[in-house]
C-alpha cells in the first residue's frame, strides 16, 4: 500500500464562509451563550482557485489522532491540549471581556495590544513526551496558544494509560499495524466490488505524519451507533478519506440546502447527504470546513451517511485468525492494554461484505 497524503490536520480550521456571533444559547455546546453563524460570504482568506480545486470530503465526527515517530517507530498519537493555569486563564478571560467591550461601545481610540502569555507561569504542566501541534508560535522554547487560547498538541498512545483504551483498539502497536475505514479505491471498483467502504488493516508506516479521526463506541457520543459495551468497536478515519459530492461553496444558498434536505424537519426522502461537515483539502495545504452548526442544523440527527454505505472487509492475510492465536498469549496482551482483540475478530470476516457498518459491528455477536 502506498502511503497515504492527505493534508493533515494540526490546527483550528476555519469556516469557509464569514461567520458572525448570534445571541443565543449553542446547540454544539453546553453552557456556551452563543452561537458562530455562518454568513453568506466566503472566507476573506479563501481564493476563488483554493477552493474551485479543493477536494471536498467529510467531516468526521471523532477524536483526532496523529501517526508520527515515537522512539524510532510509526506511533499513534492522541490530542491532548495544553490547559493554561488559573493565572493564565484569568488574564486571558479579561482581555477578552476588556476586548469586546470595546468593540461592543465602537471604541477606536483605545486599541488593545495583542495578548502576551507568560510562558512560565501561564501554562500547567504537560505530560511526558507532549509535543504541540506543527501550527504554533514558539517562543522562548515554548509553543504559544493561538488565537482564542487553544494550545492544540499531540501524546504518544500508551498501553498501561486508561485514556488510551480506544485508540489501542483501532491500532496493534506491537506489530506496527492499524485498522482504519476509507473509501474504495478504483482498483477495487475495477475488480467489480460493489462496495462504497473498506475496512482495511494498513502499517502506521503508511500514515506517517497524517491525521486521523477515531470513531466508535466511546468516542462524543457515538453519533454513528458502532458496537455496544459489550462489543466495542472503534476504528481510524484518515483525514480527506471519505470524499463527498456536495455544491460548490460560492453558492450559499445550494450548499445550504445540500445540508438542509438531510435533516428530518425539513426533508423524509431518505438522503443520504447525512454528514457532520464538509472539510475543503485545498491544493497548497489550505484547510476549510462547513459544519452543520455553522448552518443552525441539528447533529446527529437521522442516520449518517456513512452509516448507510456497503462496507468491505480487507484484512491482511498475515493477521492470524481467532482459532490460530495462543489465548493465553492474548489474554496475556490484553492485560497489558494493547487491544489486539479487535484486530483479532475481524479477521474473522476478512474478504466479506456488509449493508452496513452496523451489520458489521452485529456480526461479532456470534465471533466472540
Amino acid at each position: 500500500m502506498e502511503k497515504m497524503s492527505p493534508n493533515p490536520v494540526q490546527q483550528k480550521i476555519s469556516c469557509v464562509y464569514k461567520t458572525g456571533v448570534i445571541d443565543e444559547p449553542s446547540s454544539k455546546r453546553q453552557h456556551q451563550t452563543f452561537k458562530v453563524a455562518a454568513l453568506r460570504e466566503l472566507n476573506s482568506s479563501l481564493s476563488v482557485d483554493y477552493i474551485s480545486s479543493a477536494k471536498a470530503t467529510e467531516k468526521i465526527d471523532g477524536t483526532c489522532c496523529l501517526v508520527a515517530e515515537f522512539q524510532g517507530q510509526p506511533w499513534l498519537w492522541a490530542r491532548h491540549d495544553r490547559k493554561p493555569s488559573k493565572a493564565g486563564e484569568r488574564r486571558f478571560a479579561h482581555y477578552k471581556k476588556t476586548k469586546a467591550n470595546l468593540n461592543e461601545n465602537g471604541d477606536d481610540k483605545h486599541k488593545l495590544s495583542p495578548f502576551e502569555w507568560d510562558p512560565v507561569k501561564d501554562f500547567k504542566d504537560v505530560p511526558e513526551y507532549w509535543m504541540p501541534a506543527l501550527c504554533l508560535e514558539v517562543k522562548d522554547g515554548v509553543a504559544m496558544p493561538d488565537e482564542i487560547g487553544h494550545t492544540p498538541g499531540w501524546v504518544p498512545v500508551q498501553r498501561q494509560l486508561r485514556q488510551h483504551c480506544w485508540h489501542l483498539e483501532a491500532v496493534d502497536l506491537m506489530s506496527g499495524t492499524a485498522l482504519i475505514l476509507r473509501e474504495c479505491d478504483h482498483q477495487m471498483k475495477s475488480q467489480g466490488s460493489l462496495c462504497d467502504l473498506v475496512i482495511e488493516s494498513v502499517p502506521l508506516s503508511c500514515l506517517m505524519n497524517q491525521t486521523c479521526e477515531l470513531i466508535g463506541t466511546n468516542v462524543n457520543g457515538n453519533p454513528y451507533g458502532l458496537g455496544s459495551k459489550k462489543n466495542p468497536f472503534h476504528i481510524l478515519v484518515p483525514h480527506g478519506a471519505i470524499a463527498v459530492k456536495c455544491p460548490d461553496p460560492r453558492d450559499f444558498d445550494a450548499m445550504w440546502n445540500w445540508m438542509a434536505l438531510t435533516c428530518p424537519e425539513t426533508d423524509t426522502s431518505g438522503s443520504t447527504n447525512q454528514v457532520e461537515g464538509v472539510v475543503w483539502h485545498c491544493e497548497k495545504g489550505q484547510l476549510y470546513k462547513l459544519h452543520r452548526h455553522h448552518l443552525n442544523l441539528k447533529w446527529p440527527s437521522g442516520e449518517p451517511s456513512l452509516c448507510q454505505r456497503l462496507v468491505h472487509v480487507k484484512i491482511d492475510n498475515q493477521i492470524e485468525s481467532p482459532d490460530e492465536l495462543d489465548k493465553e498469549e492474548d489474554t496475556a496482551k490484553n492485560n497489558k492494554g494493547n487491544s489486539v482483540n479487535l484486530l483479532v475478530r475481524i479477521v474473522s470476516l476478512r474478504g466479506q461484505s456488509f449493508s452496513s457498518l452496523q451489520s458489521l459491528c452485529d456480526s461479532f455477536v456470534d465471533v466472540t
